[in-house]
């Protein structure tokens, strides 16, 4: 054989390898290990853990689908235990390849320097530092080269959404007061979490854009159902002109449909009222009108986080994006898609999500990470 031919050969063997890796599914390759500390409570039974079991959920089908071993610890609500448990993962003499931490009640940073010293790359979701906490810790990969990145909810981007869609619902349906305003309350969880702040600066924002539309007075009912209704049977005494109601959870916006009902009004005819987490019981009432929308989809954070980390493994670091990550994954839902989502995913079984589909890796002519709502619904029969 001549050596241009055998040149030839050569050169198509290397480019048969590179595309066998490339279209080799995840389930052929080795195994990814993920320690993922929950800060959320493990009893299936008690309603405050529902979120972050939901967060273990989604991230369980994601690793079977990407082929990772996925070890989930819960914390139970302890910060302090959370600190211990990164302390204990750091002593094994076998460590995960990444380990996942959530900066609840600013706990993450010991969690960070006791994975740095022991070597072990970690990424931080939901909640990350901001603050005093960001000046001493800095950004990933400065002071503590192990601490890969963080991915985070854009919740400003929540709370706008709520107000603006029970905003144009109650405008378009007529609802005003006798001064000619759109008289509008918010139910929001407490002073403190940035979750809460954020989303109420959302609100903000969109108020700031009717200049026809009031703010009456903002409650805190601790992301609480019962004590959102005790407060809208209250306020509705003393603003009996409400139109709107803004809700920080889906929880308490469920909560104050009670408390209007209980008011002999009407929800989604007399008061429109606009939730966030999908909660099946708010994905009902929002199909039958009585809620205009709930926001979500911030739970799905760990699988997408993992879809991070199993590109970052095999070659393509999602730092080209930036280490400090927020793609827009929270989605309303409305009287527009709620029959689409339920139809695809009312039963909430996330192994019909192929996320494969949504790594660099695996689908090279992707540009640009996108955890969106549609591109869910977009990849579903």
């Amino acid at each position: 054989m001549k050596h241009g031919c055998k040149a030839c050969v050569m050169k198509l063997l290397v480019m048969m390898s590179t595309l066998f890796c490339l279209i080799m599914p995840a389930s052929a390759e080795k195994k990814i290990k993920v320690t993922f500390i929950n800060p959320g409570i493990s009893d299936i039974n008690n309603p405050t853990g529902e979120f972050w079991l939901s967060v273990s959920a989604f991230m369980q089908a994601a690793a079977e689908n990407l082929n990772i071993d996925l070890e989930v610890i819960y914390s139970e609500r302890n910060h302090v235990l959370m600190q211990q448990q990164a302390m204990e993962v750091a002593s094994r003499t076998a460590h995960p390849d990444y380990l996942i931490v959530v900066n609840e009640k600013l706990a993450a940073g010991k969690m960070v320097e006791v994975a740095d010293m022991a070597g072990i790359k970690t990424f931080m979701i939901n909640n990350t530092f901001v603050g005093e906490q960001a000046q001493q810790y800095g950004a990933p990969r400065e002071q503590y080269k192990y601490w890969l990145g963080s991915l985070t909810p854009d919740h400003r981007w929540a709370g706008y959404q709520i107000a603006k869609r029970i905003i144009d619902r109650a405008l378009q349906a007529g609802v005003k007061a006798k001064d000619g305003k759109l008289h509008v309350v918010a139910i929001t969880g407490d002073r403190a979490t940035h979750a809460s702040v954020e989303r109420v600066e959302g609100l903000h924002k969109a108020l700031s854009e009717y200049p026809d539309v009031e703010l009456k007075q903002l409650f805190y009912a601790e992301w609480n159902k019962d004590k959102a209704y005790e407060q809208t049977v209250s306020f509705l005494k003393r603003y009996p002109e409400i139109g709107a109601i803004w809700g920080a959870n889906d929880p308490m916006a469920l909560g104050a449909m009670e408390g209007v009902v209980a008011a002999g009004k009407s929800p989604g005819k007399d008061v429109f009222i606009g939730g966030l987490n999908w909660d099946p019981p708010a994905l009902d009432k929002v199909k039958d009108g009585a809620l205009v929308t709930t926001v979500g989809g911030h739970f799905m954070i760990g699988g997408w986080a993992l879809v991070l980390l199993y590109d970052y493994e095999h070659g393509h670091d999602f730092a080209e994006a930036a280490v400090q990550l927020q793609p827009q994954f929270f989605g309303a839902l409305h009287s527009d898609n709620i029959d689409v989502f339920l139809n695809k995913l009312g039963d909430r079984n996330w192994r019909k999500i192929d996320f494969t589909k949504f790594s660099k890796v695996l689908n090279p002519t992707m540009k640009e990470y996108d955890f969106s709502l549609e591109a869910i619904l977009q990849q579903l029969p």
